[in-house]
């Protein structure tokens, strides 16, 4: 259903990279729940130029994980192209570049979103990194860096040119640089795109939180596929519900896991982090999904305020086999 390049997919999803989340961990759930393209955290090229680096549990890929894509940030075509090179060395099946990111640290070194302002500098990486790898290359971007229509301009010189050089892919985050995660996605903008090139390969981003609504929006826009970003946080079995949207079940026919299924999920998740993380670490690490998951419990509100207040290993299981041990918790 789904065609990167050499990559086929049969369902028309993927696991967005997400700088300081998509680890190896978020990975191996996603897989689990029906995720067959999956991305590392956002890398810096420069990072990603030093081979040593892989070398650590959680950027080293397993025999299991293919295919399995990474996205680098950066500004310099030769330090780019060998950040690409480097990646599909140690096993990567994907590159992906950043044309998006709109965190300030990220724009104030010209990296990221703010590629939307130097179009030419942004197809000259493409080709560099083209000829660097073998690989499927995709490209993550968005609208414009302001919201004003003429700062959309870039937006689309970029794109046409991209896909006159046969990118394998665009995602689109229909929003401004400008508003971060602000306002709505314009998922309309992202439609004119694929309306504009029906035979270039498509992926839509932004707002996809809710199974139904994501299948809605891929139908309405006509795009070839989504990137599940935000909306997989804490959340891994959307995948799973996006399945069963395809597959015409409705309703209570949709995957929704119990409280105890849920607590399972969990507690698998963080003995996966233990593993890659020293102890204090992954507990503290681990709060920001933990913020996620506790909204799908019925205690909501008193399951964060004990779940954040677990400081070891052992006081967050026991908080977990507490609120998600049995079914009428």
């Amino acid at each position: 259903m789904l065609k990167i390049g050499n990559i086929k997919l049969e369902q028309p999803f993927i696991q967005s990279p997400l700088s300081g989340y998509s680890d190896r961990a978020m990975r191996t759930l996603a897989r689990q729940f029906g995720c067959e393209l999956t991305f590392s955290g956002v890398l810096l090229a420069k990072s990603a130029c030093h081979r040593p680096l892989f070398n650590k549990a959680n950027y080293r890929i397993t025999d299991d994980e293919h295919p399995v894509g990474a996205q680098i940030l950066g500004t310099e075509p030769d330090v780019m192209a060998l950040a690409a090179k480097t990646l599909r060395d140690v096993g990567y099946d994907c590159i992906c570049l950043n044309y998006a990111c709109p965190a300030p640290k990220v724009l104030r070194r010209g990296r990221g979103g703010a590629m939307l302002k130097t179009p030419a500098l942004a197809i000259e990486i493409f080709k560099r990194v083209r000829e660097a790898v073998d690989c499927p290359i995709t490209v993550k971007i968005r609208t414009g860096f302001g919201k004003a229509s003429e700062e959309q301009e870039n937006f689309w010189e970029i794109c046409e040119k991209l896909i006159a050089e046969n990118i394998d892919a665009i995602t689109v985050h229909p929003r401004a640089v400008t508003q971060a995660y602000r306002g709505k996605a314009d998922w309309e903008l992202s439609a004119k795109l694929k309306g504009k090139f029906p035979h270039a390969t498509i992926l839509g981003s932004g707002d996809l939180f809710e199974a139904v609504d994501v299948i809605n929006k891929l139908k309405a826009s006509g795009l070839d596929g989504v990137a599940i970003a935000r909306g997989a946080i804490g959340a891994p079995w959307i995948y799973r519900q996006l399945t069963d949207v395809l597959d015409g079940k409705i309703g209570d026919e949709i995957y929704s896991p119990s409280v105890k299924e849920q607590g399972e999920i969990i507690l698998a998740h963080y003995e996966m982090l233990s593993k890659l993380y020293y102890v204090q670490k992954s507990v503290k690490y681990f709060r920001k999904f933990l913020a996620n998951y506790c909204k799908a419990h019925p205690q909501r509100k008193k399951v964060h305020r004990e779940l954040m207040m677990a400081n070891t290993g052992d006081e967050l299981r026991e908080i977990i086999k507490e609120f998600y041990g049995h079914e009428d918790t």
